[in-house]
């Protein structure tokens, strides 16, 4: 009676566990790719909350997205994405720019400093790094080679 009474126990632990593990408790994605190829990514927030450099973390950690980079003096500084790297001696590195103005008081962009149009959207440039940015849902986020 006493090995009854544990596996039926057991059966029920199994079964919540499995339910808990592959049911749809899973939080919406806090960011899409729009668009991805080596020159260019276009990210849209799909959730308000951290940075964009805490988001291409979680779609790096998903597969939808590669970078490389390192902390600086300024925050976490692009190396390379989607397996490209700015060529040096043609003036490349990677810009940023967003649809996100200001939120919560701060300016996070700035169309004096250029601006990126997609898909009948006007993004400025960025005034922070990706690890500066916070993602606001609906906004748009953009990570393209330029030149100087």
């Amino acid at each position: 009676m006493k090995t009854k009474i544990t596996s039926i126990l057991l059966a029920i632990f199994l079964v919540v566990t499995f339910t808990a593990c592959t049911g749809d408790t899973e939080a919406p994605a806090a960011a899409v790719v729009l668009e991805g190829s080596d020159k260019l990514v276009v990210i849209e927030a799909n959730a308000t909350g951290g940075s964009l450099e805490e988001a291409m973390s979680a779609l790096k950690a998903a597969g939808t997205l590669t970078y490389e980079g390192s902390e600086g003096d300024y925050g976490f500084y692009l190396t390379s994405v989607n397996d490209y790297t700015p060529d040096a001696e043609n003036n490349e590195y990677w810009a940023i720019y967003t649809t996100l103005g200001e939120y919560e008081g701060v300016e996070y962009s700035n169309s004096d400093f250029g601006t990126y149009d997609y898909n009948g959207k006007t993004c400025a440039s960025a005034s922070y790094g990706i690890s500066g940015i916070p993602m606001v849902e609906g906004e748009i986020y953009i990570i393209t080679i330029a030149t100087y």
